[in-house]
């Protein structure tokens, strides 16, 4: 809203606080409604309420894979409670958290959370009424209340595959676009930390020497050894400078922009995308891309789209490049 407001001032519009503010909650009891219900649906309501309450998760893992953070709330079977004792599986809620939640394409991360006396496994982080950011845990030792302190610790060696695996999307993306055409779109994805997998738009199967050769232009970009730069920019300001915008992704007024690699006409990058993700630093920390693709085209996912023939991989730079099996 405040970039909006500073938008419309340069052109001498005023904003109408008060019944945005009432829309606002309108679209709120409108969402909470949709909700409504028995099962897991029913489940799904207490997180509006602690959004609500809360506000947004803060999320660190940009920068860092540990951090402290506060307990804000507590949610077992449905509903908040006050306590998860050792034994008990739940939900936590932390005022900021370096665990990314699952979205976007991107799988979440797991970890612990501990301090003297108490450890809690994370097994799964997901999103939650849009920027809720909720950690699946198990208490191994201790109990755990709102209001404690805890050092959240992500798994290092996964976030790190799923990085690579992240990247590499981006480069096999516009590897597509150069090989097959300007009109293929990324439709959906998978980035995990053993595999990626990604559906785009384009009329036809694609052959496996067109994707052998997609590969090798990804790989072409690995071995520059570029830096991924992030920045932070509006959204219009983002879309102007050529980046590109994923499909089903809904964006803020600001954004993050990632790009990597040299050689094109975008002096931002090779590949410029808006992107919440997690990157590597650079195009050579994602190692050799490949899949087993070289027998078999791509299938059909739905009309018009095409899904990557097989899971692909970003293999550490370490391994040899040769096909999965």
């Amino acid at each position: 809203m405040d970039l909006t407001q500073d938008a419309l001032r340069a052109r001498g519009i005023s904003v109408d606080l008060a019944s945005f503010t009432d829309a606002m909650e309108r679209q709120r009891a409108k969402a909470r409604a949709s909700w409504s219900g028995s099962g897991e649906a029913a489940t799904e309501t207490v997180w509006f309420s602690l959004r609500e309450k809360l506000g947004a998760t803060e999320f660190l893992g940009y920068e860092t894979e540990s951090a402290e953070g506060v307990v804000a709330a507590l949610v077992k079977d449905g509903k908040e409670v006050t306590e998860l004792k050792k034994g008990d599986s739940g939900f936590l809620v932390m005022n900021q958290t370096p665990f990314y939640g699952e979205s976007g394409g991107q799988v979440g991360d797991i970890g612990e959370m501990r301090r003297e006396g108490v450890r809690v496994t994370v097994s799964d982080t997901s999103k939650k009424a849009g920027d809720l950011i909720v950690h699946a845990v198990k208490v191994e030792q201790g109990s755990v209340k709102a209001g404690d302190p805890l050092l959240l610790v992500v798994d290092h060696a996964r976030r790190t595959a799923i990085r690579r695996n992240h990247s590499a999307t981006h480069l096999l993306h516009e590897a597509l676009r150069q090989v097959l055409g300007d009109h293929v779109a990324q439709k959906g994805s998978l980035v995990a930390p053993d595999r990626l997998r990604f559906d785009f738009s384009h009329p036809k199967p694609v052959t496996a020497q067109e994707l052998e050769k997609v590969e090798d232009i990804a790989n072409d970009m690995v071995l520059q050894n570029s830096p991924v730069t992030t920045r932070l920019m509006a959204l219009e300001d983002a879309r102007a400078s050529g980046a590109r915008a994923l499909f089903g992704e809904k964006y803020g007024d600001e954004v993050r922009v990632v790009a990597m690699g040299e050689g094109s006409g975008n002096t931002l990058g090779w590949s410029v995308e808006l992107c919440g993700g997690t990157h590597v630093k650079r195009t050579g920390d994602i190692g050799l891309i490949s899949g087993p693709h070289r027998t078999a085209a791509s299938p059909r996912a739905c009309a018009g789209w095409r899904r990557s023939p097989e899971i692909l991989r970003a293999r550490p730079p370490t391994n040899s490049f040769k096909s999965l099996k």
